[in-house]
Formats: structure tokens, C-alpha cells, sequence
């Protein structure tokens, strides 16, 4: 059985892992509402799906479309398009913008052909082998483009997570430089402050961090019943991104006076004699290496994100609450 101390060590440096990884999630959530970053990274993973040469005519046209208009509020762009109706949409385009889709393949393929515009391009192309495939089967032509636009999707969500992976951090290194949070010095601290130790402890077993932890956002994301697509309003979009900015501001003040609460040694200014010392003066050489490392170490653990530490958090606290195991008797 580990060593009490040790686990208790564990969960204090899990707690605070979590915590960090909170706040730098929220403060990424926070980024990525302002910057529109999901519509911004939904146009680019179109443009790059439908290349229709100079100026990406089809993706500006997919834009215009009603199908796709509708889905944010004006002068946005959607963050979220349902296969289908991209796949209405685009067929829609492709095959002339009447407002009337061939009920058969055929007449599909020879509509889109006949139009020319898109045709020729190297989305079209993928299109027309796409409807190709499918034979006289309308609705398996219309599966086999939502499958094209789904594994696209997939991409893009790859995209998304790589970007938010680098902006976390990014958060997370300059968060842990400018408060100097060492994972390090804390562990040591930890390891001789047995009252410090005892409070940290208490801190993460009864700590509600659940509630903090982080959501999907809710930013313009239409729900789909029974194939019908219901996209939100435009006052209700502003209304639910307004509330996603706030709650994510609320989360971010909570982390940061909980994590002030924990009375770590944080910061780059201790109290000596009554007087705030800026602690770096002491430092030489090793000094700087150990405190670099400390602080990577710190970086490291919170871009892991929220969680994975908040799972292991519980892990470990089960494993301490569940005690040593008793001795086995000897008698048979």
C-alpha cells in the first residue's frame, strides 16, 4: 500500500492540475466565443472540401444558399451545418439553384453536367463520381455525399482540437510563468507542510469541481428531431452566445479565488520578515534550470486537460479513502 503521505501529495498536485487545466479551458472557451473560431474553422474546412477554383464560387454559393443562410443570425456564419442539409443544398447549387432537385440520379448527373459551372472543378468531379456510384439509387446518392461531407466534418473536428490543443497551451505556459506556479517547489512544500497537505486534501474531496467542468458550447448549434433541422434564432443565438461568454467569465473568477484559497506557494513575491521579497534574486544557475522545469512540468499537466486529471482526481481519492486492506490471518 502507497504510503499515505504520498497519496495525499498526489491529490494535492492532481487538485491543482485540474484547477489550472479549468481555468485555462474556460479562458480558451472564452477565446474561441469572441473569435468565432468554429465558423471560422467549419469555412475552412469547406473551402478546403469544395475547391471550385478562384474564389471558391461554391462555397460562397453553399454560404447564400437559404438552407445554409438560415442557420445564424445575419452577418454571421453558421458553426454547425447538418449533413443534410448541406447535402440539399449542395445538390441544389450543383444542379442549377431551381429550387427543384431531380428525383433521379440521372437527371441529377446530367443537370449538374449541363450547368457547367461546377462541373469541371475538382469538387465537382468528386460529386458527379459520388452520384456515379450510387447507380439509380437517389437516396444512396444522397448517403454517399453526407458520408463525403461527415468524414470531412471529422477532419475539421481534428483541425478544431489541434488549435484549441496549441491556444491552451499557450494559456497554460503563460499563466504558469506569470503566477509562477512550480510544480516542483509545490510538491516539496507539500511534502513538509503536513498542515498545508491536510487542507489541500480536504479541499479536493469536498470540492464540487463537476459543475466547473467544461460544456459543450451551445453557440448557434441547431437540434435535429425526427430529420426536421430546428436552428435557433437569431435573438436566441445572441441571447445563448451572450450567456456562454458570461458563464465561461463566472468559471474563470470562481478558478482563480479557489485557486488563491489554496494558499500554495505561488508567486513570484513571498513575505520575509514581515516584507514581500521577489523570490528569483536568490536564484543561480541550477536555481533557474529547477525553477524552468518546474513551471514546464505544470505547463505540461494542465494542456492535458480538465478531464483526465479530474478522473484521476477521483481515482486517487477512492484509492485513499478506501484505507489499507487488512492483514490476512494466519489461522486457515
Amino acid at each position: 500500500m502507497l504510503n499515505s503521505s504520498i497519496l495525499d501529495i498526489a491529490i494535492g498536485m492532481v487538485f491543482l492540475f485540474v484547477l489550472i487545466s479549468l481555468l485555462c479551458s474556460t479562458i480558451n472557451e472564452m477565446v474561441a466565443q469572441f473569435l468565432c473560431m468554429r465558423a471560422k474553422n467549419l469555412e475552412a474546412g469547406l473551402a478546403n472540401l469544395l475547391q471550385s477554383g478562384a474564389g471558391n464560387k461554391l462555397v460562397s454559393d453553399l454560404y447564400n444558399h437559404p438552407l445554409i443562410n438560415g442557420l445564424s443570425k445575419a452577418g454571421h456564419k453558421p458553426s454547425y451545418i447538418p449533413a443534410k442539409n448541406f447535402t440539399l443544398a449542395l445538390m441544389d447549387i450543383m444542379s442549377g439553384s431551381v429550387g427543384k432537385i431531380p428525383t433521379d440520379n440521372k437527371s441529377l448527373i446530367e443537370a449538374i453536367e449541363r450547368q457547367g459551372q461546377f462541373a469541371r472543378t475538382e469538387a465537382g468531379k468528386s460529386i458527379i463520381l459520388l452520384l456515379h456510384e450510387a447507380g439509380d439509387n437517389v437516396e444512396k446518392a444522397r448517403r454517399n455525399l453526407e458520408g463525403w461531407y461527415n468524414d470531412a466534418m471529422d477532419r475539421v473536428g481534428g483541425w478544431y482540437k489541434q488549435k484549441t490543443q496549441i491556444i491552451i497551451f499557450v494559456t497554460s505556459l503563460i499563466i504558469c510563468a506569470v503566477l509562477n506556479i512550480d510544480a516542483i517547489k509545490i510538491s516539496q512544500t507539500l511534502w513538509t507542510d503536513i498542515a498545508l497537505r491536510q487542507a489541500l486534501v480536504e479541499a479536493a474531496s469536498s470540492s464540487d469541481i463537476a459543475r466547473l467542468m467544461p460544456q459543450e458550447s451551445t453557440e448557434q448549434e441547431p437540434t435535429v428531431v425526427d430529420d426536421v433541422v430546428v436552428h435557433p434564432s437569431e435573438q436566441t443565438a445572441i441571447k445563448a452566445a451572450t450567456e456562454d461568454m458570461v458563464q465561461s467569465a463566472k468559471n474563470t473568477g470562481a478558478l482563480i479565488e479557489q485557486i488563491k484559497a489554496l494558499h500554495l506557494p505561488i508567486g513570484w513575491k513571498e513575505k520575509i520578515d514581515g516584507e514581500d521579497v521577489w523570490v528569483y534574486r536568490e536564484f543561480d544557475l541550477m536555481g533557474w534550470i529547477v525553477k524552468i522545469m518546474g513551471i514546464l512540468i505544470t505547463t505540461f499537466a494542465a494542456s492535458l486537460g480538465a478531464p483526465f486529471w479530474f478522473q484521476l482526481l477521483n481515482k486517487v481519492v477512492d484509492l485513499r479513502a478506501a484505507g489499507k486492506q487488512p492483514a490476512k490471518s494466519g489461522r486457515s
